[in-house]
């Protein structure tokens, strides 16, 4: 009679439609019976209980990651305020030698952007354009 009972319930399990409590029952009348009628239902049950473990600890895993991240920005933004805060630093590399003198930085970047800027060295387009539709 209670074979019934518990065959019942693993098509109750199958079906969706049991409760927890029910679930728990089975549980443990699984982990205590060597009947190979409930193997099917034990290796599902095993399967989904695992399954419930590993997803847990990837879940924990992340937690501690995005953690860990978060902590790692903060340090780094802590780190670099706090070594930047106060200086008026002006410096430049050029051809492997650092320069940190601000009127010769300033000039270099003055000289960079005019030369960007105003090219003296070709036609310009309205001329471009005039010997291209004349």
């Amino acid at each position: 009679m209670m074979q019934e009972y518990w065959k019942e319930l693993t098509e109750k399990y199958f079906d969706g439609e049991t409760t927890p409590a029910e679930e728990a029952s089975l549980r443990r009348f699984l982990s205590g019976t060597e009947d190979p009628a409930f193997d099917d239902v034990k290796a599902v049950m095993g399967y989904f209980s695992i399954r419930k473990r590993h997803r847990a600890a990837r879940r924990s895993v992340r937690r501690i990651m995005s953690v860990a991240a978060a902590a790692a920005a903060i340090s780094i933004v802590a780190v670099l305020g706090l070594h930047g805060l106060g200086r008026d630093t002006c410096m430049m590399v050029a051809y492997g030698e650092k320069t940190t003198d601000k009127t010769i930085v300033m000039n270099d970047v003055h000289d960079t952007l005019t030369s960007l800027f105003v090219d003296d060295q070709g036609p310009d387009v309205a001329g471009q354009l005039s010997d291209l539709f004349n």
